[in-house]
């Protein structure tokens, strides 16, 4: 079995869309003649099958919990379309072998089952069917394991039985696709797009290629949109050439979506177009469909709290990757700023100078941003800002925060002379500008402790339960006002009487905000009764920034 070309790009967009979910493929399964059941269930009376439900009779050798796993494949090959097999994504890529397609949905269930025959009921959504766009008869391939690990935390019996696997394969009796539901589509690609590079600094080499695509727009709210550019297939091997997201807030009309890929990456890349292209759109996101309000009638089923993606596919025009510039403008200044001087504990000193930049995002991507203020017309350091931070496309505001202690500490009256920087972390131009102040005196500003923010371990909970102990912990942030996100580790030592250890962890601590926190659960278990020692440590265990300890007995 071979992976084309364009099933790789579809399973390397759909797995973005899942935060990095994997899917395990199989061979797919020639039609087979196990005994079993199968009819359409219409659960919402509108006269089509929401479910397609098969039920096998499978002979049990062993009473316990059983994960059933099945998937449904089609004795005829989809529709090829641009985008692949099917021509839309479907719920997992589609995989051909000699005698079947699939698959084209999935199940996943779990049961306790007493030892012996056996009913095992799978349901699988209409809606994959629907979109799949194949009449049956379909193909029914299912593993039945005993044991598993269901929840984390919880071990399944060992050693797991060598018997508690069986596999069933099944073929339906014939269906119409026009039989099952069919799925609602939010928002879809009709079909025209267009592309074009962009010189956004004038210079004769472009930062950036667009792309365009229009969109019918059913239903409004929050979307997210992917694309890749990758070398025309000439074999089954992919070349990515440059990639590309954002997220968009689409109202019911016909629409346009834009994506920009990088300039850099395409000339990186060293291949001339024209280039193959994949658009995904993903959503909406917004929480009014996440918080059970979503309409009956709305034909949201499953496979779950997301809508199918919708998928456009093509050909760029042709380029020259060395048309393209390798330090591309990721954002740009619109010249509007404000300041602000806040007094958090009211006690008629300013704790920090705010300055608010408005930039224009051009891709989104994590920048450094950095600041400093000197008098106008001197060179004498008057206070200083560093962090960092993810833009979004689009216009925004962007806060640079220069602490009150260290401009009080400089003694230095403004106006001052701001220099903001915003570096793009993975390259590209910076694009520096200078903003001056209003008027301030330095004796203005507090004079509290400056370049100190407050991090520490807010509390340690450990509670013993028969064998194991179950620990608890908060990393607790200051209400600081530096736009900067704090980060370190956390460690975790579970030693016993003689100061073995018999329990480690280790994680990382992000605080974005003043005032944030970050929790962590841990669990040792299979211990001996006995007395044990639980350190946690924030920061470098030679350099400390909080330490706890907690004795129990178990």
């Amino acid at each position: 079995m071979i992976l084309t070309a364009r099933t790789i790009s579809l399973l390397v967009m759909m797995a973005l869309a899942t935060g990095g979910a994997a899917w395990g493929v199989h061979g797919v399964m020639a039609p087979a003649g196990d005994t079993g059941v199968d009819y359409g269930l219409d659960t919402n009376g509108n006269g089509t099958f929401d479910w397609l439900v098969v039920e096998a009779a499978p002979a049990l050798p062993e009473a316990g919990t059983w994960d059933v796993y099945a998937d449904l494949s089609t004795l005829k090959p989809p529709t090829t379309g641009s985008c692949g097999v099917g021509g839309l994504p479907p719920p997992v890529p589609i995989l051909a072998a000699s005698e079947a397609y699939g698959p084209i949905a999935w199940v996943y269930e779990r049961y306790f089952f007493p030892a012996g025959p056996a009913t095992v009921r799978m349901a699988f959504a209409g809606t994959d069917i629907a979109r799949a766009g194949v009449d049956g008869p379909y193909v029914v391939h299912a593993r039945l394991s005993l044991g598993g690990f269901p929840y984390p935390g919880i071990r399944a019996p060992e050693p797991i039985p060598g018997d508690g696997f069986l596999e069933w394969n099944y073929t339906t009796k014939g269906y119409a696709v026009g039989e099952f539901e069919s799925p609602l589509r939010p928002a879809f690609f009709p079909g025209p797009h267009a592309d074009a590079s962009v010189d956004m600094d004038a210079d004769g080499l472009a930062d950036f290629l667009e792309m365009t695509a229009d969109v019918q727009v059913n239903v409004a709210g929050h979307y997210s949109l992917y694309g890749s550019l990758s070398e025309k297939a000439a074999s089954d091997v992919v070349r990515m050439i440059a990639y590309g997201s954002r997220d968009v807030d689409l109202a019911t009309a016909d629409t346009q979506v834009l994506l920009r890929f990088r300039g850099d990456q395409i000339r990186q890349a060293g291949v001339d177009g024209p280039w193959d292209f994949s658009l995904t759109l993903y959503g909406p996101v917004d929480d009014r469909y996440l918080n059970g309000t979503i309409p009956a009638d709305s034909g949201f089923l499953r496979p779950g709290l997301v809508f199918y993606p919708e998928m456009l596919c093509g050909s760029t025009a042709t380029y020259r990757a060395d048309a393209f510039d390798d330090t591309p403008e990721f954002l740009r200044y619109t010249g509007r700023f404000e300041e602000a001087t806040p007094d958090e504990d009211a006690d008629g000193l300013h704790d920090a100078l705010v300055l608010r930049a408005e930039v224009d995002v051009l891709v989104p991507a994590a920048f450094d941003v950095s600041g400093v203020l000197l008098p106008v017309g001197g060179s004498v350091e008057v206070a200083r800002t560093a962090g960092w931070a993810w833009l979004p496309e689009g216009r925004q505001w962007v806060e640079f925060v220069f602490p009150g202690p260290q401009i009080r500490g400089s003694g230095v009256d403004g106006p001052y002379a701001a220099t903001l920087s915003l570096t793009p972390m993975e390259g590209g131009i910076d694009p520096v500008t200078t903003f001056v102040t209003l008027a301030y005196r330095a004796t203005d500003f507090d004079d509290g402790s400056a370049d100190v923010v407050g991090y520490w371990i807010g509390n340690l909970t450990v509670t013993p339960a028969n064998s194991s102990v179950r620990i608890s912990a908060v990393v607790v942030r200051g209400n600081d006002l530096l736009t900067v996100v704090l980060e370190d580790t956390f460690q975790v030592t579970v030693t016993d009487a003689s100061g073995a250890v018999v329990g480690s962890f280790k994680e990382r601590v992000s605080l974005p905000s003043g005032g944030s926190e970050q929790a962590f659960s841990f669990i040792v278990d299979a211990l001996a009764a006995g007395t044990y020692t639980i350190t946690a440590v924030l920061g470098p265990p030679d350099q400390p920034v909080d330490t706890r300890t907690v004795v129990v007995s178990v």
